[in-house]
């Protein structure tokens, strides 16, 4: 073969490798948050997907409907931050096959 030739082999071969790393990585994301007083925390999957939702017992000091904000507010800042690991991977991907 020639040197071309194994260049582009050689290259073909990192960006195989780039696509492994981000398809694993992809699988590992999950978001994390807790609201500001900690009572509330959730975890979702790197899908958005909602894997946890802890609360509190102090949670039920409050109204219905703030507790109910506030779950969804900490699962809507989980989400985002799974969305931020998401985008992160996949521009270290893009970077890679540039």
């Amino acid at each position: 073969m020639n040197h071309d030739m194994d260049a582009l082999i050689a290259d073909v071969g990192e960006q195989l490798e780039a696509l492994v790393l981000a398809a694993d990585g992809l699988g590992k994301v999950a978001g994390h948050a807790a609201s500001a007083d900690r009572a509330i925390t959730a975890a979702v999957a790197g899908d958005g997907t909602l894997t946890g939702l802890e609360l509190a017992e102090s949670v039920t000091a409050y109204p219905p409907q703030q507790v109910a904000d506030a779950i969804l507010a900490t699962i809507a800042a989980a989400t985002a931050d799974a969305a931020r690991q998401r985008a992160a991977l996949l521009a270290r991907l893009s970077e890679s096959l540039t």
